[in-house]
């Protein structure tokens, strides 16, 4: 059974599955670190159980270190993330985490906009890495 809400990094993350897609939302004004991040890794590989699955990544006005950045860049569990921010800055820490991702990585600052973007991938004839995705590699 899958679970309804798992917290991570201390609190500072909740991850759900809400219309096939994974929702993680981090606390506004969050610093994260790479320990941060792989506890969210974590959660996720827990909520997916074996399943890659599109993400709708909430981090307005959250700071993430370089070394996190990389940590959630490695993530095998998902197969597109859309992050939703609400400034500059928001953008910025975005396309510094999608430089080494290998799926389809967007910023929104419409969470309409974010999973309609979302669900266009999963409902695509064919697409690669989505509805009919084989379960994730297991994260080290």
């Amino acid at each position: 059974m899958m679970p309804e809400t798992i917290h991570a990094a201390g609190g500072k993350n909740i991850l759900c599955i809400s219309g096939g897609i994974i929702e993680s939302v981090w606390t506004p004004g969050s610093f994260v670190d790479v320990d941060d991040a792989r506890d969210a890794m974590k959660a996720t590989e827990r909520i997916c159980q074996g399943r890659r699955m599109p993400m709708l990544s909430v981090m307005a006005d959250v700071e993430i270190s370089a070394a996190a950045r990389y940590e959630f860049a490695k993530s095998s569990d998902v197969s597109a993330i859309a992050v939703l921010g609400s400034s500059a800055v928001d953008r910025v820490v975005a396309a510094a985490t999608s430089r080494d991702t290998q799926y389809p990585h967007e910023f929104f600052t419409s969470r309409t906009d974010a999973v309609e973007w979302l669900k266009g991938l999963i409902d695509a004839p064919g697409a690669p890495g989505m509805a009919d995705q084989e379960p994730a590699a297991p994260t080290p």
